[in-house]
């Protein structure tokens, strides 16, 4: 069952001691049709009974006799923890019922803030918690510019929502979030572009008709499973009750000649609005072997993120190369669902239908016999590792113990014991010892290296492994030729050619593979990141008969490698792939980011290094540091991430659109120009009213 709502146990009412209608700001409204009272008092003392017998706690505030409409205790401001911020009302009617409000709060013990007089918000009415985003209406009563205010006061992340009919004035007329998975929704009382954000945010809400909308089906209070509403139809009851939820109808109609059901009357005080510091969470509790920049990322989509305030910046990271395709990717997104629903894991103890299937594909892709699936690029590496060593005691006889590989200076291939024993990165390798034999290195880009250090070690030598562009290191390009050289000696030397293609392959650099661009094959591919589509984590090693044909059972596994989740995620990757449109963008937009940062090269970079939408940017030092650099980007709403000292990498999802990059380019290039600490304003709130 799907976890339920983390608030609504404890609501704040108030008696309908003077409810009255004597004024029409709704509507609902009609000066003409007379309360009963007693009635509305007797309906009143129902709906607390019902919620306390459903596990809710009712505290009330006192009736004022001047302020009928008080007993809508939702309107009266929102809840945040131990905060409370006070509604500003629309009409001169309600105007004084916030600060009777706020004397109740304050009594007990909460901190009362206030929006500014020129803004509309109208409370709990217009805003409803779902999952960690506050559901925020606007237009028929609050105004757009509210919610700006009220994220800054709260922090909290917000999904602006147009009403579009006068008659559903509130968000909790047309929106009641029922748990974690599951909402209610009237989609033609919102604009088109909110009904899809809401369904989007959900996943699969109830969507109500238009019968049921004005029925208040929605005006709903939720405790835990159980669902107070003011009306159900069968349809609806059997829907909710479908998805384990207890519908309870009781009588307010009443309080609906004055446009108000249950929700209405009723204010969440248990509600936590501001953004919980996951990032102290994760200080807190996470081992410090990252320094991450300061944002917390909560959503995304294609090129885009969102963080957990609600504003968006253009992904120009794409987790290093592992979102090649960008986040989300339909297609990608598309064959996980499907697979999900289907079988997830088996182990290699047993065959899976995807695996083959992905195999085929994937050898078919890099031109090779066959592949071994693992999950992370480092497990890629070890794999490739031991395919080398082994391939060079049992086919081409070396000595036992003497299996050397080559590798080059600034490399990065991963962190375990064994990559880290070859690395020369103090940080990666400090303090792990004692470290793995058998490796040598040489300088990276060096052909003459190459070949002494292959003579030198003559016969033992088992393997070359080497990034065709290196990452980590700052996106290093060797000379042209440079793997044309590295082939041509290792075939002569009777190694292996290792290309870890791990961040420069699948369509990164405008080719499928970096090596491509020298008409380089090497024995073995290294894949991951991008292989698993940001989805899952997938990595492959593919090489001829020769090579894998060493593996036997019992002698290298996983038991996640090759699951069917990931395998028909890859599956999907290769699919993309194989049109040739990720490559050809990936050029075309990298040729675009070249010309563009060529012309601010003399003034303010040292360096351009790019191929296809990978990017080094060397800062000239009186710019200040690449980790200064990409703060002030990430002001200005781009994701960016430093390397070593002076080095800004850049590397967009190979999915980006000529609009996205002239965004992406304005704002590189108006932060690099400033020639300082830019002080930038922030970007525009990715709320779509904020256009």
């Amino acid at each position: 069952m799907t976890q339920e709502l983390t608030w609504g146990r404890r609501y704040l009412m108030c008696p309908p001691t003077h409810f009255d209608v004597t004024y029409a700001i709704n509507p609902w409204m009609d000066v003409t049709v007379t309360v009963d009272r007693a009635r509305a008092q007797r309906q009143w003392d129902a709906l607390v009974a019902t919620l306390r017998e459903a596990g809710a706690q009712v505290e009330t505030l006192a009736p004022h006799p001047s302020l009928p409409d008080l007993v809508f205790t939702a309107n009266l401001g929102i809840v945040d923890g131990d905060s409370f911020v006070a509604a500003r009302m629309r009409h001169p009617e309600r105007r004084d019922e916030p600060a009777h409000a706020a004397n109740w709060f304050r009594e007990h013990g909460y901190s009362v803030r206030h929006l500014s007089e020129d803004v509309v918000q109208e409370g709990a009415g217009d805003g409803l918690p779902f999952e960690g985003t506050l559901v925020a209406g606007y237009r028929t009563r609050s105004s757009a510019s509210s919610y700006v205010e009220l994220a800054r006061l709260t922090d909290a992340r917000i999904l602006p929502v147009e009403l579009v009919d006068e008659r559903f004035y509130h968000v909790d007329i047309v929106f009641c979030p029922l748990d974690a998975r599951s909402a209610l929704l009237a989609p033609t009382k919102v604009d088109a572009q909110s009904a899809r954000l809401i369904q989007e945010l959900v996943g699969d809400p109830i969507l109500l008709t238009d019968a049921e909308a004005e029925a208040f089906s929605a005006n709903t209070v939720v405790v835990g499973r159980t669902l107070v509403m003011p009306a159900c139809s069968p349809r609806l009851d059997g829907e909710l009750r479908a998805r384990g939820f207890e519908p309870v109808v009781v009588d307010v109609s009443e309080f609906l000649k004055a446009g108000g059901g249950p929700r209405c009357l009723t204010l969440a005080l248990d509600v936590q609005l501001s953004s919980q510091d996951t990032a102290a969470l994760a200080d807190r509790y996470t081992a410090h072997n990252y320094h991450p920049l300061p944002v917390t990322v909560t959503a995304a989509e294609g090129a885009w993120v969102h963080d957990d305030r609600g504003r968006r910046y253009l992904d120009a990271l794409s987790a290093y190369s592992a979102l090649n395709f960008g986040h989300r990717h339909p297609r990608l997104v598309g064959a996980a669902q499907q697979q999900l629903g289907r079988v997830t894991l088996t182990s290699r103890a047993f065959s899976n239908d995807q695996l083959g299937p992905f195999a085929r594909d994937l050898s078919a892709l890099t031109g090779k016999d066959r592949m071994l699936p693992m999950n992370t690029g480092a497990e890629a590496v070890e794999t490739a590792l031991k395919a080398a060593r082994k391939w060079g005691y049992e086919v081409k006889g070396v000595a036992p113990g003497r299996a050397t590989i080559i590798v080059c200076d600034g490399n990065f291939h991963g962190r375990t014991t064994t990559i880290v024993s070859f690395s020369d990165d103090p940080l990666a390798r400090g303090g792990f010892g004692p470290y793995a034999p058998g490796f040598v290195s040489v300088p990276f880009g060096d052909a003459a290296a190459l070949e002494a250090a292959l003579k030198a070690h003559g016969e033992d030598v088992v393997g070359f492994l080497v990034e065709p562009i290196q990452g980590e290191a700052g996106v290093i390009l060797p000379p042209d030729g440079y793997l044309r050289a590295a082939r041509r000696l290792c075939s002569e030397h009777g190694a292996l050619l290792i290309a870890d293609e791990i961040q420069s392959g699948l369509g990164r650099t405008g080719r499928t593979f970096a090596c491509d661009h020298e008409s380089v094959v090497p024995d073995i591919y290294v894949l991951g990141k991008a292989l698993g589509g940001g989805i899952v984590a997938l990595s492959a090693i593919a090489g001829d008969d020769d090579v894998l044909g060493v593996f036997e059972p019992g002698t290298h596994g996983s038991t996640f490698g090759g699951n069917p989740l990931a395998c028909a995620v890859g599956r999907a990757v290769l699919e993309l792939l194989a049109s040739g449109e990720p490559q050809a963008n990936a050029a075309r937009q990298g040729t675009k980011l070249r010309t563009a940062l060529d012309s601010a090269a003399p003034a303010v970079l040292d360096d351009v290094r790019s191929r296809g939408l990978w990017f080094g940017l060397d800062l000239r030092a009186r710019h200040g540091s690449a980790r200064d650099i990409c703060e002030q980007l990430l002001g200005v709403g781009v994701l960016a991430k430093d390397t070593h000292e002076q080095t800004v990498r850049l590397a967009p999802p190979l999915t980006i659109t000529d609009a996205e990059t002239d965004w992406l380019l304005e704002r590189l290039l108006e932060t690099l120009a400033a020639g300082e600490l830019l002080r930038l304003a922030a970007p525009p709130e990715a709320s779509s009213f904020a256009a």
